[in-house]
């Protein structure tokens, strides 16, 4: 099976969309042709040398020196390896997990900066910098952290949160100090034993996939059949950075536990039918001037997108296109007030009161129309339908994770028996 694939992020919009996959022991570096010719074509091919691994992640960085293109991979091994996809050859090798690592993210603020998920319940930060190449973990995110295995992390487009999701159904939020710092290089690395914000209430199951938009989350647990969209009340990106000593300890037994002065607000909820296995990754697709689009694959080669700029221009009117539609009054703002919340000391509505999402969510009202099952954000719980469904033809596989490309024009969805899934958005629509 092939576990996971990324775009290239450091071309601008629309040129080279140079992607990659991995699984098992293979990392393809690939290019999707055009529209008349179709497929694509595969560039480079890495196979690993150890027989026994098992590649679930990948992350684009760039050498310092050359700017040439590096892919880092890991899986199975606690080892991250950085391959260059220029010459073909392994640049460097990071050790230091104890388990098997589960997934792996660039800073948005420079390719220097790779973060690490593991099996052994930390979060590791490393530089790519051959500067610090004596120790390249340059900080360590555990201890009152994570209970159980972490499963995904994810950064802030600040470059300065990251948010991480485990076995243990736990969510955080670490505020991050300015990397590489003064003990980089050194014999002694940072360790950051708190997050500044942390909830077990968000999901009831283990949580395998997270992202940022803007200040809010996008998360999804397994087997609980939706992504949930919800915010962290108090939090923004634009005040001023926590100090360390603010975040909160663990001494009072609490669900949810901020820095922010409050709990969170859990504001939508996408329906995802037969998402049930663990380990399947949704993508999302976000930049300035385009709509933002959330796509997922299940189980029985089906893949779901939902438009988020359809829930502002919805008006109700069936007849009209929805996506297009000017007339009549539009709902709540997406990200408005009055959502379903918590506080940091007692879990109400939204944070489902330890019961599983699958057992809160609602499909909509008998005899709600397609049109409103698709677009209505009015309750937090209720099961928002997709979009628009297309399903891969002439083959059966189950989807492990979906990636953009930095323009949006490209998705790839891989899954098992190696498949890759190529979508192409044709000109002057938000979606094909």
């Amino acid at each position: 099976p092939l576990y996971g694939v990324q775009f290239y992020p450091y071309t601008p919009p629309g040129v080279d969309p140079i992607f990659a996959v991995t699984g098992d022991r293979e990392t393809i570096i690939c290019r999707p042709l055009p529209e008349k010719s179709k497929g694509v074509e595969r560039i480079r091919w890495f196979r690993d040398d150890d027989e026994h691994a098992v590649l679930n992640s990948c992350a684009w960085s760039q050498d310092l020196e050359t700017g040439d293109p590096l892919i880092c991979v890991a899986g199975r091994s606690p080892k991250i390896k950085i391959l260059n996809v220029k010459t073909g050859q392994l640049a460097k090798t990071l050790i230091g997990h104890g388990d098997e690592i589960t997934d792996l993210a660039v800073s948005p603020l420079t390719p220097a900066i790779l973060a690490s998920a593991s099996y052994d319940h930390s979060i590791r930060l490393w530089t790519l910098d051959p500067v610090y190449d004596r120790n390249p973990c340059v900080l360590i995110c555990a201890g009152e952290g994570h209970k159980d295995k972490v499963l995904t992390i994810a950064f802030h487009h600040s470059g300065r949160y990251l948010l991480s999701g485990g076995l243990d159904c736990i969510i955080n939020l670490w505020a991050l100090p300015e990397l590489p710092d003064e003990n980089a290089g050194t014999d002694k690395t940072t360790l950051l034993h708190y997050p500044h914000f942390s909830t077990a209430a968000v999901h009831s199951q283990s949580v395998d996939c997270v992202q940022f938009y803007h200040d809010f989350i996008l998360s999804k647990a397994a087997q609980e059949g939706n992504i949930v969209l919800w915010k962290i009340d108090g939090f923004s990106s634009h005040n001023a950075y926590p100090s360390r000593g603010s975040a909160p300890s663990t001494h009072e037994s609490k669900d949810t536990r901020s820095a922010f002065g409050g709990g969170y607000q859990r504001l939508l909820q996408f329906e995802v039918p037969n998402v049930n296995e663990f380990y399947m990754r949704f993508g999302f697709f976000h930049m300035p001037f385009k709509h933002p689009v959330l796509a997922i694959g299940n189980l029985g080669c089906e893949v779901y997108f939902w438009d988020f700029q359809r829930f502002e221009e919805w008006t109700g009117d069936e007849k009209e296109a929805p996506w297009y539609s000017k007339k009549g009054k539009k709902p709540p703002g997406l990200f408005r007030e009055g959502s379903a919340s918590t506080t940091a000391s007692s879990a109400q509505t939204g944070s489902n009161d330890g019961q599983s999402s699958q057992t809160m969510a609602m499909s909509g009202a008998p005899g709600q129309s397609a049109g409103a099952k698709a677009h209505d954000i009015s309750d937090p719980f209720f099961n928002i339908a997709p979009h628009k469904t297309i399903t891969v033809p002439n083959v059966v596989f189950a989807a492990r994770q979906a990636a953009w490309s930095v323009g949006g024009e490209w998705m790839v969805v891989v899954g098992n028996y190696g498949m890759m899934a190529v979508f192409h958005r044709w000109a002057g629509h938000h979606a094909k």
